[in-house]
């Protein structure tokens, strides 16, 4: 299993929501089509809006990593942004995930910080692949 790799880049941050990250992202030519953008009845993590949660989540698929199966927003189906109030609470966030990778593989996934905004990427992507999202994302987060 591909272990999580995280990334942190602190003093930047962002204004904009999770869906229109996932956006950027397709328009820098990545495979980002847009699928689930969450609201406070659909977060599966109840998180949204919440103390220390993410302020907008939304879900995108790679057509790579789609045929892994699973229901729209899962990771594994390509990846997700979440965006935070600021670094640490996002910084906070991208730990927990890699802490949960560890203890088991299955749920490992790759999970870049940059900023006030966590990406996560479905493990079933070659490293490239995902590398071109962190790389992305560093540019929209500055």
């Amino acid at each position: 299993m591909l272990a999580a790799l995280l990334t942190a880049c602190g003093g930047v941050s962002t204004d904009r929501d999770a869906a229109d990250i996932v956006s950027e992202l397709a328009a820098r030519g990545l495979p980002a089509a847009l699928t689930v953008t969450y609201t406070e009845e659909n977060d599966p993590n109840k998180l949204l809006g919440r103390p220390n949660g993410y302020t907008s989540k939304a879900a995108f698929t790679h057509e790579r990593a789609a045929g892994a199966g699973g229901k729209p927003g899962d990771i594994n189906l390509g990846g997700g942004v979440e965006v935070f109030q600021d670094a640490d609470a996002a910084q906070t966030r991208a730990n927990y995930i890699q802490t949960l990778a560890k203890a088991s593989p299955m749920l490992g996934e790759y999970t870049y910080q940059v900023g006030n905004v966590v990406l996560r990427i479905s493990k079933d992507l070659p490293p490239t692949d995902a590398q071109a999202y962190e790389t992305a994302l560093s540019k929209i987060v500055q």
